[in-house]
């Protein structure tokens, strides 16, 4: 039997951690019925508080705990839910999280994280020279927080050692899967996968980041040029033509939007396009070849290999995929 801990604190989002709860539950069992084997299932799930006693989730409902954290002698994998309070105030309203992860990181146990509890994690020092992932909306003061970082904003799931770590969002079932497919094997995540009705090639959360998350800076003037392209991204222009336009050299502008967006003004320029495309393959009829002049590209070819990098599916795949059943004409 494999154990699992969750660490369970004030103003934890009470989805990741039933849900977690609820995945391994049914994968344990389903692989212990496969194999026509008695007892308990795969996976026993323990929720942990600091003292034993009821938690309050962002929802106000109470989660009650199995047991105290010092009721826990050993566990083969940690997991920390989602954050949802204020990130610095729980840290330091919650040192027993960090605690018991550097007692956990001195194990062969794996440790994880859904969404932004990849805090935790950075705060007991786990993720040293680790790459790691986080909540799209929390890159910022995370890379503040942790420069000795390696984060990759734009990976989904990221498994570095013994540690494990999600972007955020529904992506705690990503975690749940992969550990599924790590204690047990890829058919039972398959049928979990099923049960649960989640994707499991999904690879990356560029397609559910907002540009919005781009435009958190105090720039005027690169927030200026941002609207300049979201409104003409279907026109052909040269980054050279739209730095002088606004009145700065080339190398200028690219280093001071880099520094303001975090992106290259030609990188920002194609997430704008491929967020528009995206876009219009769910709620329209057009054909990809009219989509993808539509949006400022000539080549269909060079089009699908851009929107497959950024979003794990091909066009035709994106559509088919998120498309509702019905799209008004």
């Amino acid at each position: 039997m494999v154990s699992v801990t969750v660490l369970v604190f004030d103003y934890a989002l009470a989805a990741a951690v039933m849900g977690i709860s609820d995945l391994l539950y049914f994968a344990g069992n389903a692989y212990q019925r496969a194999r026509k084997t008695e007892g308990a299932g795969r996976f026993r799930v323990r929720l942990a508080s600091r003292d034993g006693k009821p938690v309050k989730a962002m929802n106000r409902m109470t989660i009650t705990p199995h047991c105290a954290i010092a009721d826990i002698e050993s566990s083969d994998i940690y997991l920390v839910p989602t954050i949802t309070g204020d990130i610095e105030q729980t840290l330091k309203d919650n040192p027993w999280v960090v605690q018991q992860l550097q007692q956990a990181a001195g194990t062969d146990a794996i440790i994880g994280s859904n969404s932004n509890g990849s805090f935790f994690l950075a705060e007991a020092g786990l993720l040293d020279d680790k790459k790691a992932t986080t909540f799209w909306d929390n890159v910022a003061l995370f890379r503040r927080r942790y420069p000795s970082v390696d984060l990759r904003p734009d990976q989904l799931l990221i498994h570095d050692g013994n540690i494990l770590s999600d972007a955020g969002g529904t992506s705690w079932f990503d975690l749940g899967l992969y550990l599924v497919e790590l204690f047990c094997d890829h058919q039972t995540a398959m049928e979990a996968a099923k049960y649960f009705m989640v994707d499991l090639e999904r690879s990356t959360q560029l397609s559910f980041t907002p540009l919005t998350s781009k435009k958190y800076h105090s720039d005027a003037l690169i927030l200026q040029i941002q609207g300049w392209m979201e409104q003409r991204y279907a026109q052909a222009f040269s980054m050279a033509t739209l730095s002088d336009h606004f009145g700065l050299s080339n190398r200028t502008f690219v280093r001071r939007f880099k520094q303001a967006t975090g992106v290259t003004p030609l990188n920002y320029l194609q997430e704008v396009r491929l967020n528009a495309a995206s876009r219009l393959l769910v709620q329209s009829h057009q054909s990809i070849e009219v989509i993808t002049h539509s949006v400022g590209y000539e080549d269909i070819s060079s089009f699908t290999r851009m929107f497959k990098r950024r979003t794990g599916y091909s066009p035709s795949g994106y559509r088919s995929r998120f498309r509702a059943v019905h799209v008004a004409g």
